[in-house]
């Protein structure tokens, strides 16, 4: 009972807290006071980023996939965050959903139906649109933007930020105590570690507003037809005050009796509609689909990861693939957090193999089934996505998808039910880790304070609804962008600064020692009970 009042008293860092909160709303304020003036700014940076800077996010992600190997077939594969004795807080599978749910929102729900279609009618690599390359090239470049190296920009962080936290003894869970090995630790405590934790939360504010934003309109339009109402904007406003109810709750509750709970739950919905939508949709379309984007992606994955289009400047590479690094880039701070918070006692080698693994699996399933079965009424004519969306929307799209399958009402509540669900399971991940980063020193289970949690939940939730009735979403997801290329510096810093750490602490060989003496224990254990007939006869 003392631990679990203790692990919700965790003060708050009043410098970072407020000062967080306050210049976010002078910068909410001047993006609504100054619309047109501030858009035009950060677009003309984030265009500056992507376009001329767009390989340094591709080399980014490569050389954090490089190091994730490294760590997980090297000599520290077995090093467990915590120490040799330290045991998982959560079984795998709750750790898995949590980490997989706190990543991913109905962002996921929306463009898995619906990604293959930009890639349909714009393809890459001078393919013609609308062909039959066109649609294959699609299935893959989907599978691709939301696989292993979309994760690897997630869980790369949770080794320095982990490592720091559970195994160097300091006393937060932030982005800044990952860069103490460079920065120093009076730096980290000082106007630079403020710097960059006030990044993350920015980052992610940013990022999770545009996602409640943007998975709204395909929300409430799925509300609208289960209703028979209008999707008009208090439909959209209803849609996010539910939301931010349940995320609000969920978060205030904890980790344990909250976050845990609301993914678990998650993933029952999510397998059951995925089950359904596979059952009576386009089974061996959807199988044999995915089965030939399996093979294109791993054909052409090093081309797609190293693509520029330097000489035809399509631009397809800058606004997909180095958007997406981008925005898991602004993110990659929090998921590093959270995987970090819920991984203590597991070793390098099972976080990067059950993240990587188990989040781009997880996506594969929902783009080969979301996204084939769209894509299937497509090419059959069963039902017109591309006019649709055009015409109409790609949320309207992707709603009818739904529709044109058998018992589409069952298919549609299913929806409506996980589209809630997810995005609270995101939503209260973000807010969890924000207050923990607005945190002072936390210890072991500590958690932030709950009015803390709370905050930033509903934070979160008000600004969504905000950029939705002013139309200023387009600032509020480029500034969040605009952040990620200074959050990438640092994450490679925090890299230099753990491998630091490593050498330095030599981990490796406590591991090996503690290996040993249970292995020996285990051998004595063994050696009793098969001399013990031998005694007694």
């Amino acid at each position: 009972m003392a631990n679990e009042t203790k692990a919700k008293a965790a003060p708050i860092d009043k410098p970072l807290f407020f000062g967080s909160a306050g210049v976010i709303a002078v910068l909410v304020f001047l993006m609504i006071a100054y619309e047109d003036q501030s858009a035009t700014a950060l677009t003309n940076i984030f265009n500056f980023l992507t376009d001329q800077m767009g390989s340094v996010y591709l080399w980014a992600t490569l050389i954090s996939f490089g190091f994730i190997c490294w760590l997980a077939f090297g000599k520290y594969g077995k090093v467990k965050l915590g120490g040799p004795e330290a045991t998982p807080e959560f079984k795998t599978g709750s750790w898995i959903a949590m980490f997989f749910c706190s990543g991913i929102g109905t962002s996921l729900l929306s463009w898995a139906s619906k990604e293959w279609y930009y890639y349909y009618v714009s393809p890459p690599f001078g393919i013609e649109a609308e062909t039959t390359y066109a649609a294959e090239m699609a299935s893959a470049y989907s599978l691709f933007h939301w696989g292993i190296l979309g994760w690897v920009i997630y869980c790369i962080m949770a080794f320095p930020i982990g490592y720091a936290f559970y195994n160097r003894k300091y006393n937060s869970v932030r982005f800044s105590t990952a860069c103490i090995g460079v920065i120093g630790e009076k730096n980290a405590k000082g106007a630079l570690g403020k710097f960059i934790d006030f990044l993350l939360i920015l980052g992610l504010m940013g990022a999770n507003a545009t996602s409640l934003a943007s998975g709204t309109p395909m929300l409430a339009e799925s509300v609208s037809i289960l209703f028979k109402i209008p999707h008009t904007f208090m439909v959209d406003v209803v849609v996010i005050c539910i939301w931010t109810a349940i995320f609000t709750i969920s978060v205030t509750l904890g980790l344990k009796k909250g976050i845990k709970v609301l993914s678990d739950i998650n993933v029952i919905g999510v397998l059951i509609l995925c089950s359904f939508i596979l059952i009576f949709g386009p089974t061996f379309f959807i199988i044999n689909n995915f089965t030939n984007s399996v093979g294109l992606m791993a054909k052409d994955f090093f081309r797609m990861a190293f693509y520029t289009d330097a000489i035809g400047h399509s631009m397809f590479p800058q606004w997909w693939t180095v958007f997406y690094w981008a925005w898991y880039f602004a993110y990659a701070p929090y998921m590093g957090a959270f995987i970090a918070r819920i991984s203590r006692g597991r070793t390098f080698k099972e976080i990067a193999f059950g993240v990587i693994g188990g989040g781009s699996i997880g996506c594969f399933l929902f783009h080969a089934i979301f996204g084939g079965n769209a894509l299937y009424m497509q090419l059959t004519g069963q039902y017109d996505f591309v006019a649709t969306a055009k015409a109409n929307g790609d949320f309207t799209a992707v709603v009818g998808a739904f529709m044109q399958l058998p018992f589409a009402t069952v298919v549609l509540v299913l929806f409506v039910f996980v589209g809630f669900i997810y995005s609270a399971t995101t939503i209260d991940s973000s807010a969890f880790t924000m207050a923990t980063v607005a945190s002072g020193d936390m210890d072991g289970d500590d958690e932030p304070v709950w009015w803390n949690r709370m905050f930033w939940a509903v934070m979160l939730g008000g600004l969504s609804l905000v950029v939705m009735n002013i139309g200023g979403l387009t600032p509020i997801k480029t500034t969040s962008l605009v952040a990620a290329f200074p959050i990438m510096i640092f994450v490679m810093i925090s890299l230099v600064s753990f491998n630091r750490w490593l050498k330095e602490d030599k981990p490796h060989l406590a591991q090996a020692k503690a290996d040993m003496i249970a292995m020996q224990k285990e051998m004595e254990e063994h050696e009793e009970v098969d001399l013990e007939p031998v005694y007694e006869s």
